[in-house]
């Protein structure tokens, strides 16, 4: 049931939306989601690091020039939440979401590599920390 709700704000969200932006912001809600079960691992449990991997895995794979791809010039449909600084500022929204990949495979290869919870935590916030600074600089306040 939450899970279905979670979905049906997302769409709700997206509405409107189609074309290039509308994938980004299915890239970003999957991102999003995995960053979520993560964090509900972390925080209530019970530990388990092949959450982290598939989440590792799902979040390298919308980063880097993935992510890029999804943000041509001039994409800024109103449900967009792309601020027009990205191309402004190309070169600092590349490096952020290649700090995204980075991040995402170290919190993966950590996890592979039997860390404990603990050291994913810290690799965990990592990650959250490059998702929060790419918004601050380049994501329209809501």
């Amino acid at each position: 049931m939450g899970l279905a709700l979670a979905g049906a704000g997302a769409a709700f969200a997206h509405g409107g939306a189609t074309g290039i932006v509308k994938e980004r912001m299915d890239a970003m809600s999957e991102i999003g989601d995995s960053m979520k079960a993560v964090g509900r691992m972390l925080k209530s449990g019970p530990y388990d690091p092949q959450v982290a991997i598939a989440a590792g895995n799902a979040i390298a794979g919308h980063a880097g020039e993935a992510l890029t791809e999804l943000f041509p010039e001039g994409s800024l449909q109103p449900q967009s939440e792309a601020n027009p600084a990205i191309w402004n500022d190309w070169p600092a929204f590349e490096d952020h979401a290649g700090d995204l990949q980075s991040a995402a495979l170290a919190l993966k290869t950590l996890a592979e590599a039997g860390a404990n919870k603990q050291q994913l935590a810290g690799a965990f916030g990592d990650l959250a920390g490059t998702c929060k600074a790419c918004h601050q600089e380049f994501r329209v306040k809501k």
